[in-house]
């Protein structure tokens, strides 16, 4: 076993980036702007922060996979909602990708949609219905559901709907 020297700078963004995370989970990045904001010198946060990555504390591929699971069981969105969040949170590329490939395929993205249309549907139920189709539609759009899901997700709640 070897004994790592550790500085006292290096050791102070590791504690203030243990209490941050104590109390919420945070992506790599936004640990590294937030200890930077605190005045924690650069080169003490990354090597702060790398040590954290390899005991598994800081690991922004989990984060994404929790945070989708979070997001998706909550609200009724798309997945591109969810990747967008993430990308501004910090996550690059890679890191969503792995997360995120639990969530991928269609028929998850078409069961959401359908998940979120079902209230929807009922709350506009006194719409004429192309009003009703209309207004799920626009919903259905800006929860991040692309034109092709929200076509077919209606299209089979009417043909369901008007054949009951």
């Amino acid at each position: 076993m070897t004994l790592e020297l550790v500085s006292p700078d290096i050791e102070q963004a590791r504690e203030a980036a243990l209490r941050m995370l104590d109390r919420s989970r945070r992506t790599r990045r936004e640990l590294e702007r937030r200890l930077g904001e605190q005045g924690h010198a650069r080169e003490a946060v990354v090597a702060a922060l790398d040590r954290l990555a390899r005991v598994g504390v800081v690991d922004d591929v989990e984060y994404a996979r929790a945070f989708a699971r979070a997001k998706l069981a909550r609200k009724g969105v798309a997945l591109r909602v969810v990747r967008q969040e993430l990308k501004r949170r910090g996550v690059n590329e890679a890191d969503l990708e792995q997360g995120l490939e639990a969530f991928a395929g269609g028929a998850g993205e078409r069961a959401r949609a359908e998940q979120a249309l079902a209230p929807l549907w009922r709350r506009h139920r006194a719409l004429d219905p192309p009003e009703r189709r209309a207004r799920c539609a626009a919903a259905l759009a800006r929860r991040g559901f692309d034109y092709d899901t929200v076509r077919d997700v209606l299209d089979a709640l009417v043909l369901t709907d008007s054949g009951a």
